[in-house]
């Protein structure tokens, strides 16, 4: 204990002060006083100079004393909706089993909150401060989070903690993050920011792990072209989980949307589960052909023996999965013409297997034409009486066979929009004199010099490759085109199917500057095999190989045929829905709740070329009817974003283009956010994550606890000693308090009414 001194004006002003106001004692009123009132005066005019030099020199009593530092602990409950799962000792809930524990230990934080302080929270998708009434802390009766944001609650608090001090963190859960983005913080790097903290956690795991004894069925991975044709057998494949199904028989199968809006069961197929009750994943494959254009609805749904969901499925909404598919119109009419292998002789194989592919889809209609030389520049009639061909295939044909102007009327065709494929042969591209023929200007390769064969010329091998050889799609643009799209395992089909017996030499320098590259020869020469292009406003295709035949022959029946009709569908530009001069396109049909949709809009063709004040309208229309505006570029092609996917079920896209007023048109697409529940689609709890994340506060004090030691830990954290004491230094002033100036008014209050009484003023 220490005086402290600190004079106004310092020392000497002090003394200064205290000289004169001594002097001031001696002053002897008038009339003088008796020798008792004289005295008396004097005394009191003492005690005054007295408590004036005192407040002058601000004379402070010191005094150290020590007292435990505060700390607080936060008891952390996951109340989200697994949390609901009865997975607990004799058949309790998890969140039932928390709050039981909690009540048990209300003893023991009662006794704890009298020596420190005690926060609790509860969270879901985010945090929120739970009361504590006299030991109890205050929850609802159900979990019914809809998220689990561990690793952000734990962020959350440290932020709210501050710079106090904590004694630890309470952590009750299942121990299951499940949560959406931007509150999907991995929990073990909050685990880490505790540790540098020095904050324990201490985690106590309610529920069990794992879910195979969990009757459960679910469809996964449900895969589905995003478009398809009329009248093409279309392929929909994926996977179903089935727990807690020994040797069960069930049903998988694929709805489709009707013209009414009614989904309607178009195909199904019957699996058997394994013995075992631990479950699996047994792949499906589902085909239906549609009969009508459009965008439809397509979902998958599997189900027991009895048509309906397993008995105690705790949770059903993920038996069904579903997507959308854009039906594109067929009706194709191809003219296929051929050449002769000899003079006077019939055609290659290919024509032969390429048309019977064809003719397998009632929407294309092919006509064939057979030139076996003997009649040479014949002429060739286009259209007229709606025969108009939407398609012209030219295989193994020499320049030869038809006159110029006929050349000229196929060219003028493709500049109109008709599609054009050039098939590989003898008498094909450069060999068959096509080098100077006016279709060389629409085809999507320039043909090089001296690369002419004359009919019944011997076979070149400097303009021919020569076989097997491999078709190789390219990366990214051939496995992405519909023309590869062999199914939902096209990239695992191609490497399957036989090699071709040879192909026309083609040069990538010869590969026009607008054209693409989809498929090409294996193994390190790498030589174009399938060129595509754009000629006015038709496409044009130029194709090295004329023996695809073998696929069929070999067992690939199937893909052959799908390739050649979509080779198809795509020259008469059937995947693009050019009618309308507004599009909207959906970088996915089905998004994940929370995640972000992108999407391009645009408008085609002289509408978007010739408009002066582009602009667009376009808007989401939710499950419930609530519509979100979207904000969009003005140019011929731009891009919007969508992000509100919480409200799982189908979305709509909806466009509208104006130029200034003037409305040119509009479009829509549809999405969807499947209904599923993070929280129960697998609710089984992760105590290793639990352990782990305590683990990571071990140095600090942190462990993984059984939620039956729940009240001990509490009980223990209630009788803890303080590991730290802080040194307050107690400062005692009297000079500034109100009893000081009381006494000081007095004995100036006291003086001055002596001396009136006395008659000495």
């Amino acid at each position: 204990m220490t005086w402290s001194f600190q004079p106004v004006g310092g020392p000497w002003f002090t003394a200064i002060v205290a000289a004169m106001m001594l002097a001031l004692v001696l002053v002897v009123p008038r009339p003088r006083p008796t020798g008792g009132r004289l005295w008396t005066l004097r005394g009191l005019r003492l005690l005054i100079v007295l408590l004036v030099l005192v407040s002058l020199t601000r004379p402070t009593l010191i005094r150290t004393e020590s007292k435990p530092l505060e700390a607080t602990l936060l008891v952390l409950v996951d109340s989200s909706r697994s949390m609901r799962v009865a997975d607990s000792l004799a058949g309790e809930s998890r969140w039932d089993a928390a709050r039981r524990m909690l009540a048990d230990s209300a003893g023991a934080l009662r006794d704890f909150a009298e020596r420190w302080d005690i926060r609790a929270y509860r969270f879901s998708d985010e945090l929120a401060e739970a009361e504590i009434a006299d030991g109890v802390i205050v929850l609802p009766e159900s979990a019914e989070g809809d998220t689990t944001a561990l690793g952000a609650a734990l962020d959350d608090l440290l932020e709210r903690g501050g710079g106090e001090r904590l004694l630890g963190v309470v952590l009750l859960s299942d121990g299951a993050p499940r949560a959406l983005a931007p509150r999907d913080v991995a929990p073990p790097i909050a685990a880490r920011r505790l540790a540098a903290e020095g904050v324990p956690l201490f985690a106590a795991t309610f529920g069990r792990p794992g879910s195979g004894d969990r009757a459960d069925l679910a469809v996964e991975d449900l895969a589905a072209s995003e478009s398809a044709f009329v009248k093409a057998p279309t392929e929909v494949a994926g996977r179903v989980r089935a727990n807690g199904f020994a040797g069960r028989t069930l049903t998988v199968q694929l709805l489709w949307e009707g013209a009414d809006g009614e989904m309607a069961v178009v195909a199904s197929e019957t699996i058997r589960t394994a013995a075992s009750s631990t479950g699996g994943a047994y792949p499906f494959r589902l085909t239906h052909t549609p009969t009508q254009p459009g965008e439809q609805k397509l979902s998958v749904r599997v189900a027991t023996e009895s048509g309906g969901p397993a008995e105690g499925e705790l949770i059903t909404s993920n038996n069904q999965r579903s997507t959308f598919i854009t039906v594109r119109d067929g009706g194709v009419k191809v003219l296929y013409l051929a050449g002769a292998k000899r003079i006077g002789g019939t055609p290659g194989l290919e024509q032969r297997f390429v048309r019977a592919a064809l003719d397998a889809s009632p929407d294309v209609v092919v006509t064939r034409r057979v030139f076996d030389y003997r009649q040479l520049g014949q002429n060739l009639r286009l259209g007229g009486d709606g025969a108009t061909p939407d398609v012209v295939i030219l295989d193994d044909l020499d320049a030869t066979a038809l006159s110029v102007p006929a050349w000229q009327s196929i060219a003028q065709l493709v500049r109109d929009g008709a599609g054009l494929a050039m098939l590989g042969g003898r008498q094909s591209f450069g060999p068959g004199g096509f080098r100077s023929n006016p279709v060389a200007a629409v085809l999507p390769l320039r043909i090089g010099p001296a690369e002419r064969q004359n009919l019944g010329e011997p076979f070149r091998r400097d303009v021919h490759l020569e076989g097997p050889l491999r078709v190789q799609p390219t990366d990214p643009f051939g496995l992405s085109h519909p023309i590869m799209n062999l199914g939902p395992q096209s990239a695992d089909v191609w490497p399957k199917l036989p090699p071709l017996d040879g192909a026309n030499r083609f040069d990538r320098r010869g590969v026009k500057p607008n054209a693409i590259v989809l498929a090409e020869t294996g193994g390190p020469a790498r030589r174009p095999l399938l060129v595509i292009g754009q000629s006015g406003a038709g496409r044009t295709l130029a194709m090295a190989a004329d023996s695809t035949w073998r696929w069929r022959l070999e067992g690939f029946g199937e893909p052959h045929r799908r390739f050649w009709r979509q080779l198809v569908l795509w020259l008469a530009r059937k995947d693009d829905a050019t009618q309308d001069p507004v599009w909207v396109k959906l970088d996915s049909r089905r998004v994940a709740r929370g995640s972000r949709l992108d999407l391009r809009l645009g408008v085609r063709g002289e509408a978007g070329d010739d408009a002066e004040e582009l602009r667009y309208e376009a808007r989401v229309v939710a499950p419930a009817g609530k519509t979100f505006e979207l904000a969009t570029g003005a140019g011929a092609e731009t891009t919007a974003l969508f992000a509100d996917t919480q409200t799982p079920g189908d979305y709509t896209v909806e466009v509208r283009a104006y130029d200034g007023p003037t409305p040119l048109g509009e479009a829509a697409a549809r999405f969807a956010v499947p209904d599923q529940d993070l929280e129960l689609d697998n609710p089984s709890a992760e105590p290793s994550l639990m352990a782990q994340l305590a683990a990571a506060t071990s140095a600090a004090g942190g462990r993984a606890i059984a939620p039956e030691e729940l009240p001990t830990l509490f009980q223990q954290f209630a009788e803890k000693q303080p590991e730290l004491e802080e040194e307050v230094l107690a400062r005692i002033t009297y000079w500034d308090s109100w009893p000081f100036f009381l006494l000081l008014v007095g004995l100036l209050g006291t003086e001055w009414y002596l001396r009136k009484r006395w008659g000495l003023v």
